[in-house]
């Protein structure tokens, strides 16, 4: 058992990791409502199986691709830069309609599969999170050698704690709808993928310094 604690601490880490899903999570359990925030959060889940499989079929020489090459970093900037471009115009040119009424916090209607593919894909395009899996496998999996199935395990836990956790700052984000307009929701969007755009252009500048 003891051979999983580790697991639990690094689901802890991961969750609260400052990037774009961070905040972005917080956006919609706030604008869109908790059922809408959870599907977003399992299609975080899949791209983090998806990480986790190649991380375990790939060798350290994957690792050192991403490190050494910097293309990789402009990538991963541009793909996320270009996300929260085309959010903010979104927002820009919605924002009439957005000041004409009163954000309803008892209206959920979440379209499950769009939240669970925005998820999937800001994470997917997110290398850090590559590298984070790679380096687990690297550390952790040749001490699961005798028996295989409990690198699984492990990355089961990782991610279980990863889930439940985010379970709880979508709740705790819930609590404060009832005291937000539309106004103040469209601003909170507009600073989330204000953040995410930097993130981009750091990333961006980043590999090309390197």
């Amino acid at each position: 058992m003891t051979d999983f604690l580790p697991a639990i601490f690094l689901g802890i880490i991961l969750s609260f990791t400052i990037g774009p899903v961070f905040f972005t999570i917080l956006e919609i359990s706030v604008s869109k409502g908790f059922k809408a925030a959870v599907f977003f959060n399992i299609g975080v889940v899949f791209s983090e199986v998806v990480f986790f499989a190649i991380a375990y079929a790939s060798t350290s020489s994957l690792l050192e691709s991403i490190q050494e090459n910097p293309s990789w970093k402009i990538l991963g900037g541009v793909l996320l830069f270009f996300y929260a471009g085309v959010t903010l115009l979104s927002i820009y040119q919605n924002k009439a309609d957005t000041e004409e009424y009163s954000f309803d916090p008892n209206s959920e209607s979440p379209n499950i599969i769009k939240n669970m593919v925005r998820g999937f894909l800001l994470n997917i395009i997110n290398f850090a999170v590559l590298v984070f899996w790679i380096l687990i496998v690297a550390n952790y999996g040749p001490g699961f050698q005798d028996t295989e199935y409990k690198i699984f395990v492990f990355f089961l836990t990782i991610v279980g704690t990863y889930f439940l956790i985010d379970l709880g700052k979508i709740y705790l984000a819930q609590q404060l709808k009832s005291s937000l307009t539309k106004g103040v929701v469209t601003k909170i969007k507009i600073s989330v993928n204000s953040i995410i755009l930097i993130i981009g252009i750091v990333l961006i500048f980043k590999g090309f310094l390197e």
